[in-house]
């Protein structure tokens, strides 16, 4: 898993627009300062002026070498790196730019929607990975993120190949249905490398995920199943934690020591368990947004040391009603963000 780093000082709370809410700064904070590297003249002036409003742009470069020299001049907070440029591309860039002693965190730009390229350029050292087709939806996101030390991940199966020991991800999504489709190809990565899984849902989304998985080939629906994939129901979940409108530490350490012990007996012990939950979605529907962030702080202390990847999934009628400061706080709660191809501009 790529560790974050620290940017302390910065309180970026939620500012509603027609999508998502978008991370903001607090009035008074100076605006990030964002370099910005690519080819194409025209694309680095349409961008500069998207993000004007939010960050300070603190210069322009078209070429990996301009890039490196105004770097060195301007100092920037992060910086947007083209990868297809000629002469010297994006990740050799990345490469001289750690060199030369920066470590402004850098997300990605690129035209290329491949799972390949886009571990490329996590492996390298980046922080985020936007595709061209959307930047106007993603860039600001993905800037706002990685400032506070998360890592922006465009799809759920580069989360899925970035976390390679385990995490905490969310990913945000508007349409069940598409939403669904990626949650299979997760669980099909990874019951196709070999981890034990999970699923702690609602009706709907263990039904619908299980339908999809079995087009797949996995025999998730008989009635012994498979012996890497564990469904269980959120609502039975939460009735054995939940205490007085908040979780129990101790009994959803009991339930973390449950799964633990499931990996280790259906997988070697090294393998990962890959889980999905969607609880949050339950307690945020009764007003309890409180104990959805509990839930989510709690389950990252609880398995920070254990090899498990989850993924949490929020919709964004559930980030938006009842309770709009939920999308902040959610996501200070995770290391990975990722939304599906639907959801609204942030």
């Amino acid at each position: 898993m790529i560790e974050p780093e620290q940017w302390p000082g910065m309180g970026y709370p939620a500012l509603m627009t027609h999508g998502l809410p978008r991370l903001v700064r607090e009035s008074g904070d100076a605006k990030p300062r964002v370099l910005l590297v690519d080819d194409h003249r025209a694309l680095l002036e349409r961008v500069s002026d998207m993000l004007s409003d939010e960050f300070d742009v603190a210069g322009l470069a078209t070429n990996g070498a301009q890039g490196l020299d105004t770097a060195a001049q301007s100092d920037p907070d992060v910086i947007v790196l083209d990868i297809n440029m000629p002469l010297m591309d994006g990740f050799q860039t990345f490469r001289a730019l750690r060199q030369a002693g920066s470590r402004a965190p850098v997300v990605f730009l690129s035209m290329v929607d491949d799972e390949e390229h886009v571990c490329e350029a996590f492996r390298c050292g980046g922080r985020g990975y936007v595709l061209k087709s959307r930047i106007a939806r993603d860039l600001p996101s993905a800037l706002n993120h990685v400032l506070l030390g998360r890592t922006f991940a465009p799809t759920l199966s580069s989360v899925s190949r970035l976390a390679t020991g385990g995490g905490h991800a969310m990913q945000v999504y508007d349409d069940p249905k598409i939403f669904l489709d990626g949650l299979a190809g997760f669980f099909d990565l990874a019951l196709r490398r070999g981890d034990a899984t999970c699923v702690i849902a609602t009706p709907e989304i263990r039904e619908g995920l299980a339908a999809r998985l079995q087009r797949r080939g996995w025999d998730v629906g008989a009635t012994s199943g498979h012996p890497r994939y564990l469904a269980i129901d959120a609502d039975n979940a939460l009735q054995r934690f939940m205490r007085e409108g908040l979780p129990s530490p101790a009994r959803l350490a009991e339930i973390a020591t449950e799964l633990d012990h499931y990996r280790r007996r259906v997988c070697n012990t090294s393998s990962r368990l890959t889980i999905f939950g969607n609880m949050v979605m339950s307690l945020s529907a009764d007003g309890n947004g409180d104990a959805a962030i509990a839930l989510e702080n709690l389950w990252t202390t609880l398995t920070q040391d254990l090899p498990f990847l989850t993924l949490c999934g929020y919709s964004t009628a559930s980030l938006h009603h009842p309770m709009p400061n939920l999308y902040p706080r959610a996501c200070a709660e995770h290391g990975v963000v990722s939304h599906t191809n639907d959801v609204d501009g942030y």
